[in-house]
């Protein structure tokens, strides 16, 4: 066998990161008793993987080349290749599992719905002459037309799919997947697409040290799939959502960027999941949780989250809404947003432990809830500390908040003021019974969080009942109204629901 070394040498690479890759795959392929076969720009791959036997590499020459069917377990590779996309056209489709792809660049298009309608209309064959569907399959298809297929620069079907140092731009989708396990996508650029990565029906995907940036729709949009991490990500200028995940569970979103998107993660429907260490800066919404349960959101820096789409400077580091309930939101720093953190919408037995709020239009936000815990946070140099609307929520457990803003004193010096601290807007009349006089810096245990929870979250909403301060300084306390509460009309606070557009 005759080895590529020109299409791998240090003369056609152009940068040094190129060259170590291909002197990487040179190592690789010499330790490999599986065949590899140099493709030159502008033939056929299709035909060298129709002729290619399972375990086989195949070396995509730098140029362009023509979009292929991946049906065997083969690895490709690329640097320096480039591939295009058309109308229902994907670059590249891959329907087998153990597939590995590497280094090309494909541009994708974004073509109106009537683009599309015409594709099919075009390939229409009417009765029997296009089989039962009555349309036509091209070759490069290797399956009957869908309908619901979008405009993606790559689909995969297969399981056990790694893709590598790829960059998409201007397509529908990026990478589009369904009904499978185990897809791997590494280093990779998606830029410029309506949606980045599209995924459905899936479990055991990881994307790691990839960017997803100004995409139109979502950088990367997942729903009902299950077993998923995104780690070291830059999800940044999506016109919606950064990352967003739909009726999904057990998901890890973990040191990531989401930097100038409407929302920078969004767990809709997500259960059993979590985010921690990413960093969410110049969003409308940090991190948006709605009709979530059970997730836990903890060491994020979310800051400067204030855009103007809606009210001018409005933005929120964290926002929990809709019915969601047993979230633990701890360890976070939220800084100078509007809301700092905020939990609207019927919420309840969520927890608020252990964060750092401060220079914050309102550090914490409530609104129409009820059985929330806020306590052991750090309250500091916020315009309003707090914000309680309408809500039975627990201010203090046997320990409050620190306050920078508080005025009472601790004569026995046990740390705890010797008067409550009122929270200072909204209807409910809430207050911290025992407020922290110096700033919590101990450790979070998560199940002692989710003990709190059940021990002090019972509120009765139905029967009314409201849970006294006993004798260890549990729980809460409101005065009993003599009227109606009063609803705040002011248009800065009361703005208009979150609803996705994806």
């Amino acid at each position: 066998m005759a080895w590529p070394w020109s299409s791998l040498g240090c003369a056609t690479s152009g940068t040094e990161q190129i060259t170590a890759l291909r002197i990487a795959i040179v190592l690789a392929l010499l330790s490999s008793p599986a065949l590899a076969v140099q493709i030159p720009a502008g033939h056929d791959v299709q035909s060298a993987i129709d002729s290619a036997s399972p375990g086989d590499v195949l070396i995509l020459e730098a140029g362009q080349h023509r979009p292929f069917v991946v049906d065997r377990p083969l690895t490709l590779i690329g640097y320096g290749a480039f591939l295009s996309s058309d109308v229902q056209s994907p670059a590249i489709t891959v329907r087998s599992d153990n597939v590995r792809i590497e280094g090309l660049s494909i541009a994708g298009v974004k073509r109106p719905s009537e683009e599309k309608f015409k594709y099919y209309m075009e390939r229409y064959q009417g009765g029997a002459s296009g089989g039962a569907s009555g349309f036509s399959t091209p070759a490069t298809a290797s399956g009957p037309l869908r309908l619901d297929l979008p405009n993606a620069a790559v689909l995969v079907f297969g399981s056990n799919v790694t893709f590598e140092n790829m960059s998409v731009r201007d397509a529908e989708v990026g990478i589009f997947a369904e009904d499978l396990h185990d897809l791997f996508i590494d280093n990779s650029k998606f830029q410029s697409c309506k949606t980045g990565v599209l995924i459905l029906r899936s479990s055991s995907v990881s994307i790691i040290n990839s960017e997803l940036i100004g995409c139109e729709k979502a950088g990367l949009n997942a729903s009902n799939s299950r077993s998923f991490t995104v780690t070291g990500c830059r999800a940044i200028n999506n016109t919606h959502a950064g990352l967003f995940f739909r009726n999904c569970e057990d998901i890890d979103v973990i040191g990531n960027t989401l930097s100038r998107n409407s929302e920078g993660l969004v767990f809709w429907s997500t259960n059993h999941s979590s985010a921690a260490d990413n960093r969410a800066d110049l969003n409308y919404y940090g991190i948006l949780l709605a009709d979530s349960h059970n997730n836990t959101i903890s060491r994020n820096i979310l800051v400067n989250n204030r855009r103007s789409e809606i009210v001018s400077g409005f933005g929120v580091g964290m926002s929990i809404q809709a019915n969601s309930s047993y979230n633990l939101v701890f360890k976070n720093t939220a800084s100078n947003n509007y809301n700092g953190l905020e939990i609207t919408e019927n919420c309840q037995r969520n927890a608020l432990c252990g964060n750092n709020i401060s220079r914050n239009t309102h550090g914490v936000r409530l609104d129409k809830n009820w059985n929330n815990l806020i306590y052991r946070n750090n309250f500091v140099d916020n315009v309003i500390s707090g914000y309680d609307n309408q809500t039975r929520s627990i201010w203090n457990t046997t320990v409050g908040n620190h306050y920078s803003d508080y005025r009472g004193s601790d004569g026995d010096g046990d740390g705890i003021g010797d008067t409550p601290y009122t929270i200072p807007k909204g209807s409910s009349m809430a207050a911290d019974y025992r407020p922290l006089v110096r700033p919590f810096t101990g450790e979070i245990d998560p199940d002692e969080i989710l003990e709190d929870i059940k021990r002090y979250a019972r509120y009765d909403p139905e029967e009314g009942r409201t849970i006294r301060v006993n004798e260890s300084g549990a729980a809460i306390r409101y005065p009993a109204r003599r009227g109606p509460p009063v609803f705040e009309e002011n248009a800065e606070i009361e703005r208009p629901p979150f609803t996705p557009v994806l």
